[in-house]
């Protein structure tokens, strides 16, 4: 399965951005899409840019990654604690993403 990931561009330098991805992951990555800019919410694939996005669909993305997570889980971990772990993720990545 692949994911897009939201992100916010921290910086961009011709065909390469800058992305946080919340909780202190940042990362160097390629635009793919025109127009990005420092401060867009993006959605990264693959280490590329492949889209920008509106704050509220980021937000509305994780919210179902959070709840695929607690599905798919097959660490032992019960549904609870991987959901609990989820949102914490979520939360740090709302906070990066400024929503």
């Amino acid at each position: 399965m692949c994911w897009g990931v939201p992100a916010r561009v921290v910086e961009v330098k011709g065909l390469e951005a800058i992305v946080d991805f919340g909780g202190g992951v940042r990362k160097r990555v390629l635009v793919g899409v025109s127009e990005v800019r420092a401060g867009d919410v993006v959605v990264v694939h693959a280490g590329v840019i492949i889209g920008k996005m509106r704050t509220e669909e980021a937000l509305a993305v994780l919210e179902v990654y959070a709840e695929l997570s607690a599905e798919l889980a097959t660490d032992g971990s019960s549904p609870e604690e991987v959901e609990r772990v989820a949102k914490k993720k979520m939360e740090e990545l709302r906070r990066s993403l400024g929503i």
